[in-house]
Parts: C-alpha cells; sequence; structure tokens
C-alpha cells in the first residue's frame, strides 16, 4: 500500500510538471502573436472593419489555446491516474455507434465514405467522456488527412476474448519510423506541418488507452493508417 501511494504522488508530480513544461514551451510562441497583433492594431488609426477583424482573429487564437490547455489537462490527468475515481463500467458499443452517426454528415460532405461495424452488447471499465473525446480525436484526424472520394472505417469487435476498436482511413497514412514518435505530446509530422492542429490529438489517445489499459498500436491500412486499440479481456452483457 505505502509503495502503491508513491508511486501514484510521483504520477501525480510527474504529470504536473510535464504540462507545465509543455504549457511554458509550447503556448507562448501563440500568446505572443496574441499580443503582438493587438499592439500592432492599436499603433495606427484603424476603422472600425479593421478594428473588429483583429479581435474576431483575437478571439480564435484565445479558442485554440484554450483547446490545447484543456487537451494538455486532459492528457496529464489520464496520466496520472487522477480520472480513475470517475470510472466505471460503460457499453462502448454504443457510445462507438453514436459516434459514427454523427461522422456520417460530416465525411459526406468532403465526399467520403464512412464504414462501421460495431459489435453489440460490448462493455469496458472506465472513463466514458474521455474515450468519446479520444474516438472523436481520431475520427477528426480521418476526416482532416484523407483526400475527398476516401473512406473511412469504424470497428468494434471482440478478437481473442478482448474489445478491439479501430479507426482506419485511406489518407497518407504514417511511416513506420514515424508511428512511435507520432504519438508523443506537440509532434506535427512533415506531412501535417501546414495543416491547422496542435499535436496533442495522437498523445490524448495513448494517455486514455493507458487509463483504460489498453493497447494502441499505428499499422498501415494499404493506404492510410489504421489505429488499434486492444482493450484487456472484460466480461461483456449483450445488449
Amino acid at each position: 500500500n505505502l509503495n502503491d501511494m508513491l508511486e501514484q504522488i510521483e504520477r501525480l508530480v510527474l504529470g504536473m510538471r510535464q504540462v507545465t513544461e509543455n504549457i511554458a514551451h509550447d503556448l507562448r510562441s501563440p500568446l505572443n502573436r496574441l499580443r503582438s497583433r493587438l499592439e500592432v492594431t492599436l499603433m495606427g488609426e484603424a476603422s472600425e472593419v479593421e478594428y473588429r477583424d483583429a479581435l474576431l482573429q483575437t478571439i480564435d487564437e484565445a479558442s485554440d489555446l484554450l483547446e490545447t490547455f484543456n487537451a494538455l489537462l486532459n492528457i496529464a490527468q489520464a496520466e496520472s491516474g487522477q480520472l480513475e475515481a470517475d470510472s466505471k463500467d460503460f457499453n462502448l458499443s454504443a457510445l462507438v455507434r453514436n459516434m459514427a452517426e454523427l461522422y456520417e454528415p460530416v465525411a459526406e460532405e468532403k465526399s467520403m465514405t464512412l464504414t462501421s461495424d460495431v459489435a453489440r452488447g460490448i462493455t469496458v471499465y472506465g472513463n466514458k467522456h474521455l474515450m468519446s473525446q479520444a474516438l472523436a480525436n481520431l475520427l477528426d484526424n480521418a476526416v482532416k488527412y484523407t483526400p475527398e472520394g476516401g473512406n473511412l472505417t469504424l470497428v468494434l469487435r471482440e478478437a481473442a476474448n478482448r474489445p478491439e476498436l479501430i479507426v482506419a482511413d485511406s489518407g497518407p497514412g504514417i511511416p513506420a519510423a514515424d508511428r512511435e514518435q507520432a504519438l508523443d505530446r506537440f509532434v506535427r509530422l512533415e506531412a501535417s506541418r501546414n495543416s491547422p492542429g496542435s499535436g496533442l490529438g495522437l498523445s490524448l489517445v495513448r494517455a486514455v488507452a493507458q487509463l483504460h489499459c489498453a493497447d494502441i498500436e499505428l499499422d498501415d491500412n494499404l493506404p492510410g493508417l489504421k489505429v488499434v486499440l486492444r482493450f484487456e479481456e472484460q466480461e461483456s452483457q449483450r445488449v
């Protein structure tokens, strides 16, 4: 019990240290840009339209900063185990079906096809809100990096008595040498440098997977990327 307590304290301190370092390092530049824009706007005589445009851009950047900050906190909490108290059994099948219905019109807007195959009655023990956010991150990435007319696949099944969640796309994928690095915080691979994002999506997915004692694997979908989450063997109730 004493060792468990010390390990928990170490995880909490390490998680707080990491999130503080990341905030200090990676949020400094956007904050400087935000301040510079406001200062430049105030230096000269600007029209009402110009002032309005500057304020709208400032609001957009502030929203991005808040999203990044919240993502960092969620990652730190998941990695440190702070959210274990909110964990309980939840219906993963129902969650995945709802996410499929939510993203079908999003895929249609880009002329994509989203195919889902969701087994019924699979339940897991964990944090439903975080799992929903992790799945949303995976689907967001799949939509973002798949060209128009591509294919997306969402699968939930039991394999070797273990729940298995798969999100696959037909985009450019991630080279095998970069897949482990892609799970780190603030990593933007060369192919995604010019696309919007903070580089925290897959990092949050990995943290949520660890919280749910699930293995995460990035694989080649030939073409595209296939992300697989394999949960521990659990009893399922068919619903």
